[in-house]
């Protein structure tokens, strides 16, 4: 057998591993701000930022957001994937909650670790090649709205993660 075809197999793996590698550290990093794009979401639905909080007793900092129509502000908790924070989260629900866990494009109104890690590795891998707008990041969204807030419901969290609208709150910031 001639050296030549492994020796081009070979090269075609390494430079494909070194760009793959290029792309996967840029799509791995955390990007921006998620509050931002937190609010620039909740902005861009007609809702309106009130303030910053934290939950009773803990130092897990959430943004409190005003919702037409809604008995109580909507508050959104950036909340780790790995689900450490949530136990704290979850002792500040009240009677009459709706929580739900958003992450890009999916949404649970339990937490379901395995569930959000297969999401996160399903768009790394996808950012590395280049194959998503979506940017991987290590926070999903806590959204607590009381039972009659459909405005909640209603919105498009999806944008938070979308580089493109990352991009913009960058520059809006700098």
């Amino acid at each position: 057998m001639r050296a030549w075809p492994l020796h081009v197999v070979f090269a075609t793996i390494l430079i494909g591993s070194l760009a793959a590698k290029e792309r996967g550290a840029d799509a791995l990093t955390e990007s921006g701000n998620i509050e931002l794009a937190i609010l620039k979401v909740a902005r861009s639905h007609g809702l309106a930022f009130r303030e910053y909080t934290t939950i009773t007793g803990t130092d897990v900092r959430a943004l409190v957001i005003e919702a037409p129509g809604c008995s109580r502000p909507v508050l959104v908790v950036p909340l780790l994937v790995t689900f450490d924070q949530d136990p704290i989260v979850r002792s500040a629900h009240e009677q009459g909650d709706v929580l739900r866990y958003v992450y890009i494009d999916r949404t649970w109104d339990k937490p379901d670790r395995l569930a959000v890690f297969v999401e996160r590795m399903k768009y790394a891998a996808l950012a590395t090649f280049g194959l998503t707008r979506y940017e991987p990041s290590w926070h999903l969204l806590l959204i607590k709205s009381s039972s009659d807030c459909k405005v909640a419901d209603a919105i498009d969290w999806r944008l938070v993660w979308n580089r493109d609208y990352i991009g913009t709150n960058k520059a809006d910031n700098e």
